[in-house]
């Protein structure tokens, strides 16, 4: 609805009114922004591997991979 669709009487009667618009900064300080990084939930580090709460094997399994991949890797290039 435009301006001009609002009745004359209308109009005359909304423009009684005086409302005051508090200011609102939008722009948060540099202290408010690290606060909230700071007291941010941490994300879940086993999520990224696609381990879940029963999933043992992967969680036991994983470390002795990367353990061979870094034994085996000096093998490769002789």
């Amino acid at each position: 609805m435009s301006k001009k669709d609002i009745p004359k009487e209308l109009n005359d009667r909304l423009a009684e009114f005086k409302v005051e618009v508090p200011e609102i900064p939008l722009k948060r300080s540099k202290m408010e922004r690290f606060a909230n990084w700071i007291y941010a939930p941490a994300k879940d580090p086993l999520e990224a591997l696609g381990i879940k709460e029963n999933s043992l094997p992967k969680l036991i399994g994983y470390p002795f991979v990367i353990l061979l991949i870094l034994f085996a890797m000096p093998i490769l290039f002789i």
